[in-house]
């Protein structure tokens, strides 16, 4: 292998060190400046790659990043007041199970109490006719069940008794179940007239208790359930704030890996004429030593460049050469070639001579032949 390809490489390769740390002498130089300028106005010119343009960029990725963590900042607050939303419906979920619970209950002695006693005739309307038909209803199945209980009988029986006493349970159930619905209702409506006080005040004012108590719960939770479903819609389409804050920290992340970039531009920028005086307010002594060690770096990357060019064209004037030493050994051949077909060529055109006067010779003894036979 060429011992030029090894050199090459090697050059490529301290070029391409080289070109690194010149961009990091650049990226540092520009994250500096930046932090020197800070919350200044230095330049006129906001656009393109001159100070301005670079300094409006860098501070609109400044500006998105502190969006985006406000964003964060806000969607965590969000999280963990939803967070405490949840525990709060949940308290108040199971207050509220409990209070209807209790509620229901005192509602259904109310009823009971009001349909036991004749004054409240108008209130109980056409309640006390239920209440009949179900106590009839539940006596005739509890008679009927001590009837099946009492009966004996074979297997047969037995098996037909233990039928008719499920169905009858499972309707004493269902008119015990309706019963205790009427008094209900009754209840309420002695509860919601105002009307009780009168037939057992204790009784109503622990019903009407509990009726505040449940209605003020029920205006909490509808207040908190707003305010959940609220939050809920501000995360948007992702449905949880988990979601957009990794989707957040990715921007971020993206932004802060564009920040090198424009560090690099604005370094690069001071090397150069027009860049080192509009920036010159900005850079000290030491900027100076950066600037000079880049150039040294620059100068060293044009003479890796320029050797690498140098011995690129040897091996190409070499590469050429070969191919010339080649062309002239397929000359040479060819003309080898055309003086040996030339030669065969001489050998047949004699041989053809050959053939002709030995066809001559051939001809001529015929005509002799053909003369000494006519003398005869």
């Amino acid at each position: 292998m060429d011992e030029r390809k090894n050199t090459i490489k090697e050059l490529e390769e301290k070029k391409r060190t080289l070109t690194e740390l010149r961009n990091h002498l650049f990226e540092g130089l520009g994250e500096t400046l930046l932090q020197r300028i800070g919350e200044e106005e230095p330049f006129l010119d906001n656009t393109g790659d001159k100070p301005g343009g670079i300094l409006a960029d860098y501070r609109k990725l400044e500006n998105e990043i502190s969006e985006s963590l406000d964003k964060i900042k806000g969607l965590e607050a969000d999280a963990q007041k939803l967070k405490g939303l949840e525990g709060e419906i949940a308290d108040k979920e199971s207050e509220k199970f409990q209070l209807s619970k209790e509620l229901e209950d005192v509602n259904t002695r109310l009823g009971k109490a009001l349909l036991s006693d004749p004054e409240f005739e108008e209130i109980a309307g056409i309640s006390r006719v239920q209440e009949e038909s179900l106590l009839a209803k539940i006596e005739e199945q509890e008679q009927k069940l001590e009837e099946l209980e009492d009966k004996e009988g074979g297997i047969f029986a037995w098996l037909g008794k233990n039928a008719q006493m499920a169905v009858s349970r499972t309707l004493l159930s269902k008119h015990r179940t309706a019963l205790k619905r009427v008094y209900h209702n009754a209840g309420e409506r002695l509860l919601s007239s105002g009307q009780g006080e009168s037939l057992d005040r204790e009784l109503f004012e622990e019903a009407k208790k509990l009726s505040e108590s449940l209605s003020s719960l029920t205006e909490a939770l509808t207040v908190l359930k707003t305010e959940r479903r609220k939050i809920g819609e501000s995360f948007g389409s992702d449905g949880t704030p988990a979601r957009r804050i990794n989707g957040l920290e990715k921007h971020i992340a993206h932004i802060k890996g564009e920040f090198p970039g424009v560090y690099l531009r604005l370094g690069s920028l001071a090397a150069e004429e027009d860049g080192k005086k509009a920036l010159s307010s900005f850079l000290n002594n030491e900027d100076q030593e950066v600037l000079d060690k880049a150039e040294l770096n620059r100068t060293q990357i044009l003479e890796s460049e320029t050797q690498i060019k140098n011995l690129k064209t040897a091996m190409n004037i070499d590469k050429k050469k070969a191919e010339i030493e080649k062309i002239r050994k397929s000359i040479l051949n060819q003309k080898q070639r055309i003086t040996n077909a030339e030669s065969q060529i001489s050998e047949y055109e004699k041989q053809i001579v050959e053939c002709n006067e030995n066809i001559e010779e051939l001809e001529a003894q015929i005509k002799g032949e053909s003369g000494a036979k006519v003398k005869k």
